[in-house]
């Protein structure tokens, strides 16, 4: 069955011929993965961190922001993204024919996995105010299924799923939802989650929608 005209990249081509920029586009901006901005007006230079009780300065910037990245990492055109992207870092052209079995062995393998019964979620922050970052780190840290499991879910159709399992490494949190029974086409997924105060970024809900038309993937929608 011949391609659509305008096929997007992941409908033409094997993921091994993805560019870098297709290869960040599917991790940053694609039916499988978004970037969402939180901003607010600075006002003061100074002023009291809502975090912690303690005084802070230095933030030069007039419109701080806070950025989210979603991706969908139980879905196979993210973690065919992540191995395009870690050949293309790791320069896999140049490599020797040992060395690229190796590669291709071990990229198999995580491709290989399997999430008939759960949906994996990473969400990674980001920031144009230095302290920021930290804050987002300790907090994001801190948190377990038992301190945020009331107030992150995952929204498929009429199903709201509770969080299973949680992780944070660096400035990447990862949650984990059991896979939702029954969802049509027309659906959507949105993944809720709590986002705190950080200084002059108030706490506020988070819904990111994906829509589930738009996630088809070798005919069949991916997450």
């Amino acid at each position: 069955m011949p391609l659509a005209l305008g096929a997007d990249f992941w409908a033409k081509k094997p993921y091994q011929n993805w560019s870098k920029e297709e290869t960040n586009r599917m991790l940053e901006e694609s039916p499988w993965a978004t970037t969402l901005t939180l901003g607010s007006i600075q006002t003061k230079i100074t002023g009291l961190d809502a975090t912690n009780g303690q005084g802070y300065g230095g933030e030069m910037e007039t419109n701080p922001t806070i950025t989210y990245n979603f991706q969908f990492r139980s879905a196979e055109p993210i973690r065919e993204a992540q191995v395009r992207s870690s050949q293309l870092n790791s320069h896999y052209e140049s490599m020797s024919a040992q060395q690229k079995a190796a590669f291709d062995t071990n990229a198999g393998k995580f491709l290989a996995a399997k999430f008939s019964d759960r949906v994996v979620v990473s969400v990674t922050f980001s920031t144009n105010v230095q302290n920021y970052e930290g804050l987002l780190r300790t907090y994001w840290r801190r948190q377990s299924v038992a301190t945020i499991g009331v107030w992150v879910y995952l929204n498929a159709g009429k199903e709201r799923l509770s969080l299973l399992d949680y992780s944070c490494k660096e400035n990447t949190f990862q949650f984990v939802f059991p896979r939702p029974k029954q969802i049509g086409l027309d659906g959507k997924l949105g993944v809720e989650f709590i986002h705190p105060r950080i200084n002059a970024i108030g706490s506020q809900r988070i819904l990111q929608e994906f829509s589930l038309k738009k996630m088809l993937f070798n005919g069949e929608p991916a997450f």
